[in-house]
């Protein structure tokens, strides 16, 4: 163990080894030891064996379970990139600049070739936090009921589009008809 109770810490900083403790709030694991994402003071929970930093006037930490929304940025065959701006059920921003990533066995509950498919660049999203890697990297899932496209503009027009319960299909103004990976959310924010 290398810090006490209530010790400042600064970010990056090593806490101790991964064995010792439970990584929680404010914190991650990098090569074997977990490391404060914050400066701030040490938290340990002997009944739990977890770590973790607290901070005053800090925004929510981003944990695994966690649902968030964010907007796609990139999408490839095999995975898309996801800017993360909130934590879902608190709706505070995420100061910290998050990159989520959906990988495609994550992307939908069936077989998908293509998140293309899926995802298109500018659809906003609602996923779950499956993993998070450091300080700024996060994996990302849609494949609840709940998780996917919550709004997403039309391809052509760039005009938002309505969701056909009927078809599950999206439907613009201009005529475009289009699918995605839909949330049970689509339309609300």
């Amino acid at each position: 163990m290398n810090h006490k109770e209530n010790e400042l810490v600064l970010l990056g900083e090593v806490l101790c080894a991964y064995e010792e403790y439970i990584p929680s709030d404010w914190t991650y694991v990098e090569d074997g030891y977990i490391k404060a994402s914050i400066t701030g003071r040490v938290v340990i929970d002997e009944d739990e064996k977890s770590i973790s930093i607290s901070s005053i006037n800090a925004p929510s930490p981003l944990k695994v379970g966690d649902y968030v929304i964010g907007h796609i940025t990139e999408v490839k065959q095999n995975k898309a990139l996801v800017t993360i701006k909130m934590i879902k059920h608190n709706y505070r921003e995420i100061v910290t600049g998050y990159k989520g990533f959906i990988h495609i066995s994550k992307a939908n509950e069936h077989f998908v070739s293509s998140l293309h498919d899926l995802f298109k660049i500018g659809d906003i999203v609602e996923a779950k936090v499956v993993n998070i890697h450091g300080a700024e990297y996060v994996d990302l899932s849609t494949s609840e009921e709940e998780t996917g496209v919550i709004k997403a503009m039309c391809v052509d027009c760039r005009r938002f589009m309505k969701l056909n319960h009927e078809t599950n299909n999206l439907v613009c103004e201009c005529g475009k008809i289009d699918s995605r990976n839909i949330s049970s959310h689509y339309g609300g924010i």
